[in-house]
């Protein structure tokens, strides 16, 4: 039991009066769902909702009132003791257990649960065109729709954050030798993930802006901090460390374990089922992704953006309802950097080394890289210290 207020007063004639309560919360006692009265040895009466009534055997109490687990306490003195037949009546409407322990008094919904939605979006599959008579003509793209799920937390001040679910599932991890491509992307493997959210589109500015302003957990954050300004547009100039840090700052907000996906993770919500070299198919155009376009800029009419464009920008998603998985910027991941997949985990877990390593794994290429670095096979390495207009990060939620 927690130690007397200084104002209270021990001296009490007859054990079964009482002393009257001064409660300056609308002069009524606060008292929490499914409250339950519960009669042990020491004559004590549990309010459920962490509401505790300690009643001693001299009479003598505090009163810590745990409004609904808002992480704050109010101490109530001077309150009046009460009979345990004198606090059954006063509660009206209730159900009792009065067997029932302290200890597992009902507690509110774990905030880890939450409220999904559903929405539809569209994607795209690009195929190939057959360039009759030596013309070149655009690829073809066909559209389909589907339905994902997925929750949004509330930031504050207006600013949103989705997160979209993704199914447990496996996949083949890397590329084909055959293809001719990095050997840091190979061998090819088999892998297992999870279930898990993953952000719907790299976080923006003003989401950054949002959580950067939350008190500092182990690093500080520079607000303002990216070089092409808007508040749709994605945050850069962010190093694996400070993604650390909002992904702290923003755990400590919402009482949800954010973090940076593993490796295996992101390319696994990138491809999203598929096996060809981006999630549209093997052919990337200008149409669905902000990319290093390296064609005849002259007589093309397609624009090189040459800086980042707004996270909404693009129509199609992937097939799991995320955007900008090509392209745009480079997203950061968990894991220390290896260069090859030899003696990977094949369960979807982050991956690192024996000791720390001052490298870690970016995904997914950036506005300005060729087709090839935007690949959903495509790795490379960079300092857990470095800053680019280049490099971004989304953020995963654990299911």
């Amino acid at each position: 039991m927690s130690q007397s207020p200084d104002n209270f007063d021990p001296q009490q004639p007859d054990g079964n009066q009482q002393q009257q309560a001064n409660i300056s919360i609308n002069q009524k006692a606060v008292q929490g769902n499914e409250n339950r009265v519960v009669q042990g040895d020491n004559n004590r009466a549990v309010l459920g909702d962490n509401n505790i009534v300690n009643q001693g055997n001299n009479n003598t109490q505090n009163i810590n009132f745990i409004i609904n687990n808002n992480y704050y306490a109010e101490t109530v003195t001077n309150a009046s003791v009460k009979t345990i037949e004198q606090t059954k009546n006063t509660l009206e409407n209730k159900v009792y257990d009065f067997n029932a322990e302290p200890e597992k008094a009902v507690r509110a919904p774990s905030k880890f649960k939450p409220s999904l939605r559903k929405y539809r979006f569209e994607y795209a599959e690009v195929v190939k065109p057959s360039g009759l008579f030596g013309f070149v003509t655009k690829p073809i793209i066909n559209s389909h729709r589907k339905e994902a799920k997925y929750f949004v937390e509330d930031l504050g001040g207006g600013v949103e954050l989705e997160m979209i679910a993704i199914p447990n599932g496996n996949f083949f991890m890397g590329s084909p030798e055959e293809k001719n491509t990095s050997s840091s992307e190979s061998p090819r493997h088999l892998v297992s993930v999870n279930s898990f959210f993953i952000g719907k589109y790299p976080i923006t500015q003003k989401q950054w802006k949002a959580v950067a302003c939350l008190p500092q957990i182990n690093h500080p954050l520079v607000v303002d901090c990216s070089k092409f300004k808007g508040d749709s547009y994605p945050v850069e100039q962010v190093s694996w460390e400070d993604a650390i840090e909002f992904c702290a700052r923003l755990s400590q907000k919402t009482g949800r374990n954010y973090r940076l996906p593993s490796e295996a993770e992101w390319e696994y919500a990138a491809r999203a089922g598929t096996t060809t070299l981006f999630h549209f198919g093997d052919m990337i155009t200008p149409d669905l992704a902000n990319y290093k376009y390296c064609e005849n800029t002259k007589s093309s009419k397609e624009v090189f953006h040459n800086q980042t464009t707004p996270v909404d920008k693009f129509k199609f998603a992937n097939v799991f309802g995320l955007y900008n998985m090509h392209g745009l910027v480079w997203e950061w991941c968990l894991d220390h950097w290896h260069n090859s997949y030899k003696r990977a985990p094949n369960d979807g877990n982050v991956w690192l080394n024996d000791k720390d390593s001052q490298f870690r794994v970016i995904r997914g290429g950036s506005w300005a890289d060729t087709p090839e670095n935007c690949r959903s096979a495509s790795r490379k390495k960079a300092r857990i210290g470095e800053r680019g207009e280049y490099l971004g990060f989304r953020v995963v939620c654990d299911n």
